[in-house]
């Protein structure tokens, strides 16, 4: 099944009490529905025509992968608009503080849909043993300069570490 088609399922069966043939589930239910969305993907028409159908089946919001390039967001957004109009669904941009310059080559090399900017893997790589401390520097910073374009951002902690998102956030205080 394709994610609009997931979407679609979920907003216009489930939550209509129904199953995907049709058939009564008992009662409806009352799923909000997110979409991933790929900031970074090398085709970003492709991308925004595939969000558009998600969007058309009833996604509620938009979720990113981490973003570690502000830039990336604004670029996106701009296409979009230029395509479509201002995108009317709400944007949640995916933070992923870095433990270290092991995590952030990882994450670079062998995760897909997750790219980090050389200068982002220069600063971990600078920063030594102080790498958690500069992973959660530069996802703060990340948050102040998209904060004006999302509807909010989401804070996926490495490795388990709750207290890496507080501390994320404790930027906005």
């Amino acid at each position: 099944m394709v994610p609009s088609g997931l979407v679609k399922l979920i907003k216009q069966n489930f939550n209509r009490g129904m199953d995907g043939a049709g058939a009564s589930i008992g009662r409806p239910c009352s799923f909000t529905v997110g979409a991933a969305l790929d900031l970074g993907a090398s085709d970003m028409d492709r991308e925004i025509k595939t969000l558009r159908k998600k969007i058309e089946a009833g996604a509620d919001f938009a979720l990113t992968q981490p973003v570690f390039d502000p830039s990336v967001v604004r670029a996106f957004l701009k296409r979009y608009t230029e395509l479509h109009g201002p995108l009317n669904l709400p944007l949640l941009v995916g933070s992923l503080p870095l433990a270290s310059a092991r995590h952030a080559d990882f994450l670079h090399n062998e995760v897909p849909g997750i790219a980090l900017t050389d200068a982002v893997r220069d600063r971990m790589k600078l920063a030594g043993d102080q790498g958690r401390r500069e992973g959660i520097r530069i996802a703060q910073e990340i948050l102040l300069q998209v904060r004006d374009v999302a509807a909010g951002v989401y804070v996926m902690p490495p490795f388990g570490r709750f207290d890496t998102a507080a501390e994320v956030f404790s930027v906005l205080r």
